[in-house]
């Protein structure tokens, strides 16, 4: 047995790992914390308060640049853009999350063809930036007479990384589990197929579920590339906004528009980040 391993299993309750392999700081070392926290603290605020003067200074606060927003057309107008923003999220993750589960399960055959053909896949899917899939199927795919509608455009590639990066966390969930298991299930009479399917793949999938939630964050973030193909996503209706205020209303909401749509991303992604952090709690 290891010295962590056998100071971890007499550990009192409530240390932590950090507690065991670091010493706590004493009261010199706690104070000298306290002084740079405290001024990191003052330095950050005050390089927030200089930004915000220089904002203010140039109009950007002004509050007829923060009213355009509160317009019923606009809020409607943002409100779609957010219920297409999560279409993609949602069909992306219902579609790449089976098929990578497909594609990990396939890359632990014991046939090497299949296995050289679905790891290559999933390496060049994980490789290849999506903004470069994204411009493949808008430039290149309706040279062959295919054409997509731009929400398929922008979902297709997400689903094709999307599933790449599921099949590795499958693929790892699987290899975590005690081999043991897999032992007793053959010396059993399971075959390899049922072994997969009856023991180690819902214990895999129970062990991704809050990586998979977390996988939600990446596929809505990805979906802010929707612009390249004019996808009504959030970001591509802010650069409309903008124009459109500077048009019809002569502001410049540069600034406005992309503040109130970080902070969209913001919420909604906290709220995925609540719900993966809900996950793992039940699922220990």
């Amino acid at each position: 047995m290891s010295l962590l391993t056998a100071r971890t299993s007499s550990r009192p309750r409530g240390t932590t790992d950090a507690d065991l392999l670091f010493d706590a700081p004493g009261p010199r070392g706690r104070r000298r914390i306290l002084i740079g926290s405290v001024a990191v603290t003052l330095v950050l605020v005050a390089l927030a308060a200089a930004a915000l003067v220089q904002l203010d200074q140039a109009g950007q606060l002004a509050y007829p640049r923060w009213r355009y927003f509160l317009g019923q057309s606009v809020v409607s107008y943002l409100g779609r853009a957010l219920a297409d923003t999560l279409l993609v999220t949602v069909v992306g993750a219902a579609l790449s999350f089976p098929l990578g589960i497909g594609l990990g399960w396939a890359r632990m055959s014991r046939s090497t063809v299949v296995r050289l053909v679905v790891g290559t896949w999933i390496d060049a899917m994980r490789a290849v930036p999506m903004l470069l899939l994204i411009y493949f199927f808008l430039l290149a795919v309706p040279r062959w007479g295919l054409t997509l509608s731009p929400l398929w455009m922008l979902t297709v590639p997400v689903i094709m990384c999307s599933s790449a990066t599921t099949a590795e966390v499958f693929r790892s969930g699987v290899a975590a589990l005690d081999r043991g298991q897999s032992e007793a299930a053959l010396a059993l009479g399971l075959s390899r197929g049922q072994t997969m399917r009856l023991v180690l793949a819902p214990q895999a999938l129970r062990l991704m579920l809050p990586t998979l939630v977390t996988q939600l964050v990446t596929i809505l973030k990805d979906s802010s590339l929707g612009y390249v193909v004019a996808y009504a996503e959030l970001m591509y209706a802010g650069r409309l906004l903008v124009s459109s205020a500077r048009v019809s209303a002569h502001l410049d909401v540069y600034l406005p528009a992309y503040v109130i749509i970080a902070v969209v991303y913001v919420l909604v992604n906290w709220a995925l980040g609540a719900l993966a952090r809900r996950v793992e709690a039940r699922t220990r």
